[in-house]
């Protein structure tokens, strides 16, 4: 299974994203919370061409992705749920929740930070609020988000229900 899951996974990661960015456009659309000030016909373009760059800049970086670096921990023994026997029923969302926490942590220390503040606030200065804002972030803040989440998938490793071990420690 895991063999098709990396053979399409840009496919993937991008049917994900275009399912909910579509149907986030189209509730907005739907029941509006307040008027839009700036038409989507400027703010779109712009903020889906920085995402654009994102991910281009991360696939060039960084080609690497998550899974095939929590692969490449597992072989290794590395990450606490390498480490110590948990069953999966516990160990997948304790990975979920530390991710998760992480992520959180991450947006704080971006807020309160002075320097990655100056990164982050491309968020915030959007013109507009809308589906767009949040996949709008500054191309470094991205990388390091990236690497700041793949140090959490290296220090909570577990593989296993990828590959199919149900009945894993």
């Amino acid at each position: 299974m895991h063999e098709a899951l990396f053979a399409y996974e840009p496919l993937v990661r991008l049917g994900i994203f275009a399912t909910v960015f579509v149907a986030m456009a189209v509730w907005e659309l739907l029941t509006p919370r307040r008027p839009q000030a700036i038409g989507r016909n400027w703010r779109w373009p712009n903020n889906l061409g920085v995402v654009a760059v994102d991910v281009l800049l991360v696939r060039i970086l960084l080609p690497i992705t998550a899974v095939g670096l929590a692969l490449f921990a597992e072989a290794r023994g590395i990450g606490l749920f390498n480490m110590i026997a948990l069953p999966m029923w516990v160990s997948i969302p304790a990975s979920v929740i530390l991710l998760d926490l992480a992520i959180y942590l991450q947006h704080v220390l971006f807020h309160a930070v002075p320097a990655l503040w100056r990164l982050h606030r491309m968020h915030h200065a959007d013109l507009d609020f809308d589906v767009t804002t949040g996949v709008r972030f500054h191309p470094i803040e991205i990388v390091l988000s990236i690497l700041i989440k793949f140090g959490v998938v290296v220090a909570i490793e577990r593989y296993e229900f990828l590959r199919g071990d149900e009945h894993a420690a």
